[in-house]
């Protein structure tokens, strides 16, 4: 009778052994799984070469722009990129962000392709201190900076330009549209192609700006 419950009592203390190896090992392979998520990948927008040699850089008057302010929807303020999967549904990719924050990125990269293109000026950023004398600013409203449901990729906003040479007149008020359909989620083409979208922007701001330096 002794041996019979002996036997009964090592055969439940092995289930129960086995049952927690069981347990154990499960935990181990959830644990091991979330230790190789998959790390982020971070990005910024490129600006423009710059091409000009440093003789045309260096001579002549210097015209200073003002870059701001630049106002961006809300539900792009984060540190993910986003995309829509349809009209009204947004998708916060966690695995794929912004390096910087988009709007500081953003005004970075216009203010160096402005300072590129146009060989006579630089940019300084929104707000500047009195004692500089800037001679133009530039502010804008952006509507759209990201890629659609169809994999467009769209920057769309209005830019308008002020000559604070003279009294703040208001000079010029513009549309711009960039939309290029991608035709795939990779975010380096996706991020590249928006910083072709920026390119195109701050081309157009420099020849109105250049105009008016001309006149």
């Amino acid at each position: 009778m002794k041996m019979g419950f002996t036997i009964l009592s090592i055969n439940i203390l092995n289930s129960i052994f086995i049952r927690n190896l069981s347990i154990i090992y499960i935990v181990i392979v959830i644990l091991t799984g979330c230790a190789h998520t998959e790390p982020s990948k971070f990005y910024v927008l490129s600006p423009i070469k710059d091409t000009a040699p440093p003789s045309v850089l260096a001579a002549g008057e210097k015209y200073i722009i003002g870059v701001g302010p630049i106002t961006f929807p809300k539900y792009l303020n984060r540190s993910q990129i986003i995309r829509f999967s349809s009209d009204n549904e947004v998708v916060i990719e966690e695995f794929h962000r912004w390096a910087e924050p988009i709007e500081q990125n953003f005004s970075r990269v216009l203010r160096t392709n402005l300072s590129r293109l146009l060989a006579s000026s630089y940019a300084i950023e929104y707000p500047w201190k009195r004692s500089m004398n800037v001679h133009f600013q530039v502010v804008l409203d952006i509507h759209q900076f990201e890629v659609g449901p169809d994999g467009t990729v769209s920057l769309n906003a209005h830019w308008s330009m002020f000559n604070l040479l003279k009294n703040k007149k208001h000079e010029i008020v513009r549309t711009f549209n960039y939309n290029k359909r991608l035709g795939e989620t990779n975010y380096s083409k996706i991020v590249a192609l928006q910083s072709q979208a920026l390119e195109n922007l701050s081309q157009d701001i420099a020849k109105e700006i250049q105009k008016h330096i001309e006149q």
